[in-house]
């Protein structure tokens, strides 16, 4: 088993990361603003995502990257991205694994991103901003990088008819996409390299 890095663990998609990681028995170092308490498996590391020594600290014994962090009006994914791509390449390691959002996979019609589009429901875009920025860093770093990129994330259980496709989203007709079914796709790719170096759109049928 591996050493997961994993930072957002305490959003409401990185809390269900956590749990599918602890199930298969990874051990986790997670970077958290307050303590989870006592669990096994986890070794805990008490700091911010945007602080440039809990970020080294995190990743200094991991095998394997893992990010769910959420962004705000902050640019937190703008700032964090350089700092953990510096800390990776300090302890020479590559894989990283983040979840975006489907804003920024390719649109249909053109090489733009699909929030830059009318594909995207989105009234504002300063959140998907972030999430193209941090992937920009991602994609240029040189690093085996996958971004999963989810519409709506609802907290439901799995619907069934999941669409997974690299780089554009699947359909035109897109509905929510279950949590659940996007911390199986971020586990299924430690194990699972068809998607390093790809965006990869996550979705339903609506």
């Amino acid at each position: 088993m591996s050493t997961i890095a994993l930072f957002g663990g305490s959003g409401r998609t990185g809390e269900r990361v956590l749990e599918r990681l602890l199930e298969k028995g990874h051990r986790v170092t997670l970077l958290t603003r307050q303590s989870l308490g006592s669990n096994e498996g986890i070794d805990e590391i008490l700091g911010d995502a945007t602080d440039r020594d809990a970020v080294i600290e995190t990743v200094r014994s991991a095998d394997v990257v893992i990010s769910a962090l959420g962004t705000d009006k902050q640019n937190v994914l703008s700032t964090f991205t350089p700092l953990v791509i510096e800390a990776m390449r300090q302890f020479d390691l590559s894989r990283i694994i983040t979840v975006g959002t489907a804003g920024i996979l390719q649109a249909h019609d053109s090489d733009n991103y699909r929030f830059e589009t009318s594909e995207s429901k989105r009234s504002t875009t300063t959140a998907a901003e972030d999430h193209a920025r941090a992937y920009e860093l991602l994609r240029d770093s040189g690093l085996a990088f996958t971004v999963i990129c989810p519409t709506q994330l609802i907290n439901e259980p799995s619907r069934g008819d999941i669409i997974v496709s690299k780089e554009v989203l699947g359909t035109k007709h897109s509905g929510p996409i279950s949590r659940d079914d996007v911390a199986k796709l971020v586990t299924d790719c430690l194990t699972n390299d068809e998607y390093v170096g790809h965006r990869v759109g996550i979705t339903t049928e609506s």
